[in-house]
């Protein structure tokens, strides 16, 4: 069996319906504010989503990014000031090397302190 990890950004539609008179579907976890995994597993009318390039990300124990200290992307005062294509390619070259080089350290770094820890 093949398999991918694929980092999604979700979106909940509820309040820009069409129909006013939906209810709020009862599998929704949290309302409309917290859309994730359960969206797609009950192939909720109501969500969208878009993908996230260059973007890194902690999920939790279902697979969702809990808050905005968990993950960063590309962007804002990382992209180049004079909107150089080529410059920003070297840019986001770089920051996919930092980010693979920090994951690789976080799980030497996890497996020195997890031999070191009495239960």
């Amino acid at each position: 069996m093949a398999f991918v990890h694929i980092l999604l950004e979700v979106y909940c539609g509820y309040d820009c319906r069409s129909k006013k008179d939906s209810s709020l579907p009862q599998f929704c976890k949290n309302g409309n504010i917290n859309p994730g995994y359960h969206c797609f597993e009950n192939e909720c009318p109501f969500v969208s989503y878009t993908y996230c390039p260059n973007e890194i990300a902690y999920t939790g124990v279902n697979g969702e990014v809990e808050d905005n200290e968990s993950w960063i992307g590309f962007g804002g005062e990382m992209e180049p000031n004079d909107n150089d294509e080529s410059k920003r390619k070297e840019l986001v070259a770089l920051w996919e090397r930092i980010c693979k080089k920090k994951i690789e350290e976080a799980y030497d770094e996890f497996m020195k302190e997890k031999d070191t820890k009495k239960p």
